[in-house]
C-alpha cells in the first residue's frame, strides 16, 4: 500500500541535449558526401520496345527471332496455346504472349481501324453531296447566262 507510482520526466542534460543546428549540419554533410562520391549506379538495360511485339499477332522477337505458337502443360493454364520464341531457352529477354489475349488485342485493332474507315467514308460521302450540290448551282448559273445572251 505504501508504494508511490508517480512518474518524473527525466532532466535534460547537457549529455543528452543535441541541438537542431547538429543534426542540420550532419544532413549537409551527409548530402555533400553524396555528391562527391564517384560511385554511380548503372541504369538498368532496358530492351527498346518493338510495336509488333507488344500489340497483337508477335512478328518477331525482342531478339529478332521468329515467334511461335506453343501449348501451357502447367497446372494452371493446362492446355492454353501461347506464342514465344524459338531461342526461349538461351536466358535472354524473348516474347511470351497468350494467344487469347492476342486475338483479343488484333480484333480491338480491326475494330478500330473499321470504325476510321467507317468515319473517312462518311466524310467523303458528305463532301461528295456538297460538290454535286455546287456543280448543279454552276451548271443552273451558266445555264442561265447562256439563256440570256
Amino acid at each position: 500500500m505504501g508504494q508511490d507510482y508517480s512518474y518524473n520526466q527525466p532532466s535534460s542534460s547537457d549529455e543528452y541535449d543535441i541541438g537542431l543546428t547538429c543534426l542540420l549540419q550532419a544532413e549537409v554533410d551527409m548530402y555533400a558526401d553524396e555528391a562527391e562520391s564517384s560511385y554511380n549506379i548503372a541504369e538498368p538495360v532496358q530492351y527498346p520496345p518493338q510495336p509488333e511485339a507488344d500489340d497483337g499477332i508477335p512478328r518477331t522477337c525482342y531478339c529478332g527471332g521468329e515467334p511461335v505458337v506453343a501449348t501451357s502443360y502447367s497446372r494452371k493454364d493446362p492446355g492454353r496455346r501461347y506464342f514465344t520464341c524459338e531461342n526461349v531457352d538461351d536466358g535472354d529477354c524473348h516474347v511470351c504472349k497468350w494467344w487469347d489475349v492476342v486475338v483479343m488485342e488484333e480484333m480491338s485493332d480491326f475494330q478500330t481501324q473499321l470504325r476510321q474507315r467507317k468515319d473517312q467514308g462518311n466524310e467523303s460521302e458528305q463532301k461528295l453531296v456538297k460538290l454535286d450540290k455546287t456543280v448543279c448551282l454552276v451548271v443552273m448559273f451558266l445555264h442561265g447566262r447562256a439563256s440570256k445572251a
